[in-house]
């Protein structure tokens, strides 16, 4: 049995889709989908209701981890994916497939695998990994503890660990160090994988790269690299300019030539 938790805001257009691959689970047990949503102004909840879902009101201002602890008060069930309404899951397995990790109590978040991080791909294909305080390492286990836009959870634990609501973003790989230090696992790049369709990353970068800083203390770049970087770069980016200029004058020349060499009805 599975609950499936969302954070929406004027989502419509990506909602549909990640709605529609939920309902192709080939699932016998029970599922139900929560959607949080934080006063969408589109019909985003319109499009929830047709599908079922049990929709709710974020009744405060929204965080990342106020919208996940208020979300996981509405679930019933102990199993609880946490999913973004821009994903896409990619098999109709994926509830099964995922279900079977939890049948180790001491695992208490599974991190599904996104198809455009070769990396992980290849470490699910390989051997997922089992993440504890005993052999996490922050410089390489970082980027592989559990996201909020496609990882389940025990419920259960969530509630008694707490996602921390005053972290910029990054609030459920905070987590994931929590639940470790009191002695619980994850496993992680599972092979059960998801479509991650958000277009703005840009600022989704940056603002996860200001929540690790506030986590650790390490800053992701120093001034004097940015330096070195952006002087390094700029004979890279001229040529890429000009090849790239070339590249569509050149497409552009060759179709202005069609017309001049080329007759309708002669195929020679």
């Amino acid at each position: 049995m599975i609950s499936v938790l969302i954070r929406n805001k004027n989502e419509a257009n990506s909602l549909v889709n990640a709605l529609l691959s939920i309902k192709k689970q080939k699932f016998n047990l029970p599922y139900e989908i929560v959607i949080i949503d934080d006063a969408s102004t589109d019909n985003s909840r319109e499009i929830a209701n047709e599908f079922g879902c049990k929709v709710v009101k974020l009744d405060k201002k929204f965080s990342y981890g106020y919208a996940l602890n208020f979300g996981l008060k509405y679930c019933q069930y102990e199993i609880v994916l946490l999913l973004s309404s821009h994903n896409i899951l990619l098999s109709s397995d994926f509830f099964e497939n995922f279900m079977d990790y939890f049948k180790d109590s001491s695992i208490v978040g599974v991190r599904c695998t996104p198809v455009f991080n070769t990396n992980q791909i290849l470490q699910s294909i390989k051997n997922d990994l089992i993440i504890s305080k005993n052999n996490y390492v922050h410089e390489k286990d970082w980027q592989n503890l559990i996201v909020a836009n496609c990882s389940a959870i025990r419920k259960s634990v969530a509630i008694q660990i707490p996602f921390n609501e005053t972290i910029r973003s990054n609030e459920e790989k905070l987590w994931a160090l929590d639940v470790m230090e009191k002695g619980y696992s994850l496993r992680s790049n599972v092979p059960c994988y998801f479509l991650y369709n958000r277009k703005n990353k840009y600022t989704v970068d940056i603002r996860d790269h200001i929540s690790k800083y506030q986590v650790d203390g390490i800053s992701p770049l120093k001034p004097s690299r940015f330096i070195s970087v952006f002087f390094k770069s700029i004979p890279w980016i001229l040529k890429i300019a000009w090849d790239r200029w070339f590249q569509r004058i050149h497409f552009y020349w060759e179709l202005a030539k069609i017309s001049r060499r080329f007759e309708k009805g002669k195929y020679n």
